[in-house]
């Protein structure tokens, strides 16, 4: 019989696993217990996975997998050289998190009585999220340019925008792998020289802490060459910045690419990448994706209260902000997003007709009718 072990916080994993897997789970607080015997791994991100974490590699393990669209955590290069392959599930929370952009750029735009038409946003990165993204912005009508240099140079159908012109956007979100040390590296990528040069009215970060430089961000929010920041993930995460957290117009606890059918998707997709290594098949995940239907008896609602309603960033920024003074933030950030239920991503809620006609924002972002309004 097959053995793996995983993170016991993989979404539902052992509904996607066939009867003749073995399927054992640890706490990810815990040291990685041994690997001896078993065939696979399933991590999340929170755990490293490289030389020190484990030493010794049995002859038994042939595959390491994590359920996430990031793999920095992974050394995947010790791995490989010792014959274990590495597979990661990129592309599983694109969605989730395009519909994380563009909720705050609603919300920033509501709050701040700006129109989002009127400025431009600058993609760094145009992998699958920032595809996604870009995707978003085009339902809104909303002004883009995409920066990703090394993409244009495997992608003849690609260009990428100047790093001047993208400097001179008005708002910036990053959706890039964090790198160190190669070329293009993205490590500190927004640092103080392009920050002194520029002045952005938003930034948001939801690719990995890191990429942009923190100190140097809290430095321009002081000058006003930035106003306003959106931080989902942390440059010494889970120890975030809790003078960032505060200054921030949103803080969240690296959830934006939590959803229901993300975190299904990333299971399915990681059992069928290692399934392919170890000659099993994974059952699908199409019966598992249901959608939520919201009868709201009260229909004076505002868009804003709405949005809020149907997406749970607000419920994010507070439990942040309510642990930045607590001497285990570190352990209660990493309890926040293991311990909230996942949001479903908006075309899988359905709303009262009523609203949908009132607020076109809502059909933009892909909620469905109430079968029976």
């Amino acid at each position: 019989m097959l053995k793996i072990l995983a993170d016991q916080n993989i979404y539902k994993l052992s509904q996607f696993l066939p009867d003749e897997i073995e399927l054992t789970t640890y706490n990810n607080s815990d040291p990685i217990p041994s690997l001896n015997g078993y065939d696979a791994l399933i991590a999340s991100t929170v755990t490293k996975l490289n030389e020190f974490t484990i030493p010794s590699i049995p002859q038994s393990l042939k595959a390491i997998g994590t359920a996430s669209s990031g793999s920095d955590h992974i050394d995947a290069q010790y791995f490989q050289n010792n014959g274990v392959k590495v597979f990661d599930a990129k592309g599983c929370n694109a969605k989730t998190v395009g519909e994380y952009i563009i909720t705050v750029l609603i919300l920033w735009s509501i709050k701040k009585n700006k129109n989002p038409e009127d400025y431009t946003v600058g993609v760094i990165g145009a992998g699958a999220t920032g595809s996604e993204v870009k995707k978003q912005l085009q339902e809104f009508n909303i002004p883009f340019k995409m920066y990703d240099p090394p993409k244009e140079l495997t992608h003849e159908e690609f260009n990428s925008a100047s790093l001047q012109e993208i400097l001179d956007c008005d708002i910036l979100t990053f959706h890039v792998p964090l790198t160190e040390g190669k070329p293009n590296s993205t490590f500190h990528w927004l640092d103080k020289d392009k920050l002194n040069s520029s002045s952005f009215e938003l930034i948001i970060n939801a690719a990995r802490g890191g990429v942009i430089d923190e100190s140097a961000l809290l430095d321009a929010l002081a000058t006003g060459s930035v106003k306003d920041v959106v931080i989902d993930v942390w440059e010494n995460e889970p120890d975030f910045n809790t003078e960032l957290a505060k200054k921030a117009f949103i803080s969240t606890p690296h959830m934006a690419g939590h959803s229901e059918q993300g975190k299904l998707i990333a299971s399915g997709i990681i059992c069928d990448k290692i399934g392919s290594v170890l000659g099993f098949k994974s059952n699908p995940a199409d019966s598992m994706l249901i959608k939520k239907e919201q009868a709201i008896s009260d229909l004076n609602y505002t868009l804003l209260n709405l949005i809020l309603r149907l997406h749970p960033i607000r419920e994010y920024d507070a439990d942040i902000r309510n642990i930045c003074s607590r001497p285990d933030k570190a352990i209660l950030f990493q309890k926040l997003r293991t311990d909230r239920p996942y949001r479903y991503e908006y075309p899988y809620i359905s709303l009262d007709k009523t609203l949908l006609d009132e607020f076109k924002v809502l059909k933009k972002l892909g909620v469905k009718p109430l079968a029976n309004t």
